[in-house]
């Protein structure tokens, strides 16, 4: 019996992505507490398990990164979390 077949491939690195596609894009000119906020949310190619957001409040420019089957679901609910209420379902 071959030992990959019976253990699935390791988990791809993030230095495979070789290209990342924009899914979503969106800016808050002033938040509630007065904050100015745009968020990109990006998949990777080839490896579409990777999901990455990458956001800047008050010119601070930061990204976290996603991996999994349930990884649009987690971006969907990070971004949504930020303010940007228009991104349930367009993922």
């Amino acid at each position: 019996m071959n030992i990959t077949s019976q253990y699935p491939s390791k988990r791809p690195s993030v230095k495979d992505v070789s290209k990342w596609h924009i899914v979503f894009e969106d800016w808050i000119k002033q938040d509630w507490a007065g904050h100015n906020k745009h968020v990109v949310v990006e998949y990777g190619y080839p490896f579409h398990d990777f999901w990455r957001v990458v956001y800047t409040i008050d010119g601070v420019k930061k990204s976290k990164l996603f991996y999994g089957e349930t990884a649009w679901n987690k971006t969907e609910m990070f971004v949504y979390d930020m303010g940007f209420r228009n991104i349930l379902g367009r993922l």
